[in-house]
């Protein structure tokens, strides 16, 4: 049986990536001074992100695919600025 895309037990990769930052929303932020350039929400999914990418080098994977596509998955599936 086909599940429509209205169907909320139909599980998506955004749904996932979703919830964790609605979770992650929620945990406290208790830094100080000048480490807090990026927010916790975008810290936890940038650690996620890592394992979805399974690459040796993160950022450097997500600067050749700036370069080379326009965009990357930092901002597109995982929603970091």
């Amino acid at each position: 049986m086909r599940r429509s895309k209205s169907d909320p037990k139909l599980f998506t990769f955004d749904k996932l990536v979703d919830y964790f930052r609605s979770v992650i929303k929620e945990f406290p932020d208790k830094r100080i001074g000048n480490n807090t350039r990026y927010s916790i929400e975008d810290a936890a999914a940038g650690a996620f992100s890592v394992f979805f990418t399974q690459s040796p080098s993160f950022l450097a994977f997500q600067k050749a695919m700036q370069e080379k596509k326009g965009k990357n998955n930092a901002q597109t599936l995982f929603g970091m600025h």
